[in-house]
């Protein structure tokens, strides 16, 4: 694809505006990388500066907060849990290194992803330089510094930055290592290979794939089994510098070990049922998901399993869903399949139409998904056709994809494969202008129409919902932690009215607001809009039974409580209220909850979560 000949197999003279371009780019490219680079830096930094005039920057989100104290107690030395990791342990452990440096303040973790952000940039252009020379990779930095989602993502303190900069380092040390033995970048390929594991769990597929991938490529060169070997075992090397430590933690604290988090059974279980109704035995905080499905499936099986066996169990359920409805379950994952093309940027933390109205930087036209994912398809499909690298790099594309259409396609989740799809899209914009300037109309047009048959897709109607209730209810989360009441009321009564994916949260906080002023009418009309079927019916009779607890009903408050627990048996709160209570009218059976609440209560002992 770097090739400007046309089909004469002369070179055609070089005029017009596209070959000045590529001159000056080729003849200047030191200082037109590092102009992206101070751009990419310069924009992620105006863009935290905007945001930080928002009510977004002194309030941490879920994952947010659950880093933050994370690292916080490995800075200190105060971490324990006697459980292997539950979450990936790589961004704990970073954004510590960041706290023992500097301090304890989730802004530095900020500037620290702001610096992947660059560096990401940076990968961007060694991954484009590998496909097609230094212009594209010139192309593919800049459209990386542009790209709108990567800048929001490089300012907040989520794990995001990290996973699309692993991501981008794998991916260039795998096309090193592709074109030739770079016996020392085998070595970083495993290394940053094994990072990513432990920072985006899904990515364990590409482990068996780069090899596969290089064995094919070098045998086809006609390399010495001797120079494939070393190559192997340097990328063995390279994953188990990461892999050993965490998994001989593993096997320490807990006797069990393995090359991933213990969430793969249990997020590989959620992604059967997008409608979340039959997860209502589970809350959405993560900090106690993983603890409440280890709950369910040890009162299911009548045993008390340990997380590694907990993630075994919801594998098992996965599978056995599957094999009751194959035909729902295929049409789900061809609906996954089109979601992941689609257009929408869908966030689960942060929602850039939503947040462009209170930080007004991201109202600026940036590159967004839907130019990027019709060129970037174009550019894979008309790549893998002339070159082996093009088809290699759309293997790992392909792979990592499928993991996302077989768990979530969120935007955090997509992002990172991004990087390849920012590749292809410089690689094959340059093909197109190569083309035309020799006049080649048919590969010309074989590109048009593919980067036209994915802008279709990404715009089907239908396929993915850009769901605002999530979005209003953690502005009014935030609004609230200020004392701004009124505000917060009126942004969960919007997510309420919109009936939408989260709405159900919303009229919990409303029902709680409302019976904290002594509201009870209104109290019990957002519960009532809650259905006995819903993920919030837990939370529902949790919350009616303090309602009734303070309208002097006590017999209905017990019934209450008691339904919250048959329906999530990991709650701890309404077990609380009804040792209190039963510790007044019937003690042998506060001793019965009791022993309840401490079996229940030493499971989130065990994650390191306290209760």
């Amino acid at each position: 694809m770097n090739d400007p000949k046309d089909r004469t197999g002369k070179r055609p003279q070089a005029v017009g505006l596209i070959d000045r371009v590529r001159q000056f780019a080729q003849s200047h490219h030191f200082w037109l990388l590092s102009g992206i680079l101070l751009l990419a830096l310069a924009l992620r930094l105006i863009a935290l500066m905007d945001l930080s005039g928002s009510i977004y920057y002194d309030f941490m989100l879920w994952d947010e907060r659950l880093y933050h104290e994370w690292a916080k107690k490995i800075a200190d030395g105060t971490f324990y849990s006697s459980s292997v990791y539950e979450f990936a342990p790589v961004p704990a452990y970073f954004i510590a290194l960041v706290y023992e440096l500097f301090s304890p303040d989730i802004v530095y973790t900020r500037y620290a992803n702001i610096l992947l952000g660059v560096f990401s940039c940076y990968l961007a252009y060694l991954i484009g330089r590998e496909l097609a020379g230094r212009t594209t990779g010139l192309l593919a930095a800049l459209t990386a510094a542009l790209y709108k989602p990567y800048i929001l993502y490089n300012i907040v303190p989520l794990k995001t930055s990290l996973s699309i900069f692993l991501f981008a380092a794998a991916v260039y040390f795998f096309l090193v290592v592709f074109d030739g033995p770079a016996l020392p970048k085998a070595l970083f390929l495993g290394f940053f290979m094994g990072l990513l594991n432990y920072v985006r769990p899904n990515a364990i597929v590409l482990v068996p794939l780069f090899p596969v991938l290089i064995l094919w490529h070098h045998r086809q060169m006609k390399k010495s089994w001797t120079s494939i070997a070393a190559v192997l075992i340097l990328y063995i090397g390279g994953l188990a510098l990461v892999h050993a430590p965490f998994m001989i933690r593993n096997f320490r604290v807990a006797g069990e070990s393995g090359p991933t988090t213990s969430q793969t059974g249990i997020h590989l279980y959620m992604s059967t049922f997008p409608d979340m109704s039959k997860l209502n035995f589970v809350t959405t905080s993560p900090a106690e998901r993983g603890v409440q499905f280890a709950i369910e499936a040890s009162r299911r099986t009548g045993r008390r399993l340990t997380p590694r066996e907990s993630s075994a169990y919801w594998t098992r359920e996965y599978f056995k869903s599957v094999r009751e409805k194959p035909l729902a379950y295929i049409g789900e994952l061809f609906r996954k399949t089109l979601k992941f093309f689609n257009r929408i940027e869908k966030g689960d933390h942060y929602h850039i139409g939503f947040l462009s109205d209170y930080v007004k930087f991201f109202k600026l036209p940036f590159f967004s998904l839907w130019l990027v994912m019709p060129l970037g398809m174009a550019g894979l499909v008309v790549g893998m056709t002339r070159d082996r690298k093009y088809s290699a790099l759309a293997a790992v594309f392909g792979m990592y994809a499928s993991t996302l259409v077989l768990f979530f396609t969120n935007t955090r989740m997509r992002l990172p494969v991004l990087v390849i799809l920012i590749a292809f899209a410089a690689s094959g914009a340059r093909f197109l202008c190569n083309r035309l300037r020799a006049r080649d109309l048919r590969q010309a047009g074989i590109y048009l129409a593919v980067a036209a048959a994915f802008f279709i897709i990404e715009f089907l109607p239908g396929v993915a919902r850009d769901d605002p209730t999530a979005h209003y209810n953690t502005y009014a989360i935030i609004l609230d932690s200020q004392g701004r009441k009124k505000e917060a009321l009126d942004h969960w009564q919007r997510s309420s009215t919109v009936k939408g994916r989260y709405s159900d949260f919303a009229n919990l906080s409303l029902s709680r607001e409302y019976m904290r002023e002594g509201d009870y009418r209104r109290a019990f009309y957002y519960l009532d809009r809650i259905a006995d079927d819903s993920f919030a019916a837990a939370h529902k009779y949790d919350i009616l039974g303090d309602l009734l607890m303070r309208t002097k009903q006590l017999q209905k408050a017990v019934v209450a409580y008691e339904r919250a627990i048959a329906i999530n048996a990991g709650l701890v709160a309404p077990r609380r209220k009804l040792v209190k209570i039963f510790e007044r009218v019937d003690p042998r059976r506060a001793r019965i909850e009791y022993e309840t609440l401490a079996y229940v209560s030493s499971f989130y002992d065990l994650y390191g979560f306290k209760r």
